[in-house]
């Protein structure tokens, strides 16, 4: 019982982690993001065989600033979407990147914070029985 109720309180926790971590920290740009479109700067090909693409955007105060996709395979596209917060303008994501619905990731992230503190108290339980 108790190590069915670790297996999943770690497999809950590594999820929220992986799913809540950028959704956490894309909240500025959820909330204040501006859109703009940016272009390829320049590209590189490490050893691997994928592609890292430097994406450069301006901003409205007139600053350039510049975003990374690394890891892509196969042929990045010149003109992309990128959303920036304008209060610090450098904090920035590509659109693709963005969830689409935000409710429904809300409720998935809800979700397995109750799976992981259900699974904690189970275990608590099991080991003071």
């Amino acid at each position: 019982m108790i190590a069915a109720s670790f297996f999943f309180f770690v497999v809950a926790v590594l999820a929220l982690l992986v799913l809540g971590l950028p959704f956490l920290l894309q909240a500025p740009l959820r909330k204040r993001g501006v859109q703009v479109m940016a272009s390829e700067v320049s590209r590189t090909i490490p050893r691997d065989g994928k592609i890292d693409v430097q994406y450069g955007y301006l901003v409205k105060d007139g600053g350039h600033h510049t975003l990374w996709r690394r890891g892509v395979s196969t042929e990045p596209a010149v003109l992309t979407g990128v959303v920036y917060d304008p209060n610090k303008p450098k904090r920035a994501d590509f659109n693709d990147r963005m969830p689409e619905n935000v409710q429904r990731r809300r409720i998935v992230l809800l979700c397995l914070t109750a799976v992981a503190v259900v699974m904690l108290v189970l275990m608590a339980v099991g080991t003071l029985s």
